[in-house]
């Protein structure tokens, strides 16, 4: 195989990996960040943005932008944390995925099919499951 073939599908399969990858990190941070961590972090980052108002001028202050505070702090941390959590689950699993296919499924393939199907294997399957669910 010549390198403009060789080039041209390296770069088609590294197109599609990556629509696929970006689509489940989207999915993931939504359902994660949305569903799970915000639910979970509630009361410490109500306690922590307490504290910290009853440290300042806690008087000037009404309840409803005590409670805007407090919401937009909870949606940042939530936000935060399911973007860290859904690159490292996305990132861990494509390439378990990609080891496994490459070398125990697919060892006795032509290298270039090995190539594109364990990568587009691997990157689709992880589109797959991030659509479920959680």
């Amino acid at each position: 195989m010549n390198g403009m073939s060789s080039e041209r599908i390296s770069v088609s399969v590294v197109h599609i990996l990556l629509l696929l990858i970006c689509l489940s990190f989207v999915l993931n941070v939504f359902i994660v960040g949305l569903c799970r961590v915000a639910q979970k972090r509630e009361d410490a980052v109500s306690k922590e943005v307490t504290r910290k108002l009853s440290e300042a001028d806690n008087r000037k202050m009404s309840r409803k932008e005590k409670d805007e505070r407090i919401l937009w702090k909870k949606n940042e941390v939530a936000d935060y944390e399911a973007t860290t959590f859904s690159i490292f689950y996305n990132n861990t699993l494509f390439l378990v995925l990609v080891i496994v296919a490459s070398f125990f499924i697919l060892k006795n393939f032509n290298p270039t099919v090995n190539y594109i199907l364990s990568i587009s294997a691997s990157s689709g399957l992880i589109a797959l499951l991030s659509t479920g669910s959680k």
